[in-house]
């Protein structure tokens, strides 16, 4: 494992609580300070997260401020049984889901609690806003015309 941020994968037992972002891992390669969570995975009696992590032993690097500011953003807790199927198919980074009549497209997971038999995840969440009207019409007729070959002298 090279770089400063590198990915660090950690599997615990179900129902014991996972290391969270702040928090350090240390394994054979070395000590890291958690910074993100890519994903996570429940295999039988075990909970896989893969962690983005900060290399705390590398210490010759540029350190930078934020160059970017943050746009609108909502946090988004999901609280479900272990084993409950929309775990994997439906709370997934990038996957779109309407809260409070505005659509949300799920960004980064923020955290992962166990709550006796429940996994609670947070995610942050940012708008996810249709084409107006007007040019989604005109984007279907020109797909239609070019399907039909027809053309306008």
């Amino acid at each position: 494992m090279k770089g400063v941020l590198v990915t660090v994968s950690s599997e615990f037992r179900l129902f014991r609580q996972p290391k969270r972002i702040g928090d350090t891992l240390e394994n054979h390669n070395g000590i890291f300070l958690i910074v993100g969570i890519e994903k996570f995975e429940i295999l039988s009696d075990f909970l896989k997260i893969w962690y983005s992590c900060q290399n705390l032993e590398m210490t010759d690097y540029v350190s930078y401020n934020k160059a970017y500011k943050n746009n609108y953003q909502l946090e988004v807790v999901a609280q479900l049984k272990f084993d409950d199927e929309r775990l994997k198919t439906s709370l997934y980074l990038g996957s779109i889901h309407l809260i409070n009549n505005q659509f949300y497209k799920l960004t980064e997971y923020t955290d992962i609690k166990l709550d006796s038999t429940d996994l609670q995840v947070t995610f942050t969440a940012r708008p996810i806003h249709p084409l107006n009207r007007n040019e989604a019409k005109a984007k279907l007729i020109d797909t239609r015309k070019k399907k039909l070959q027809l053309q306008v002298f």
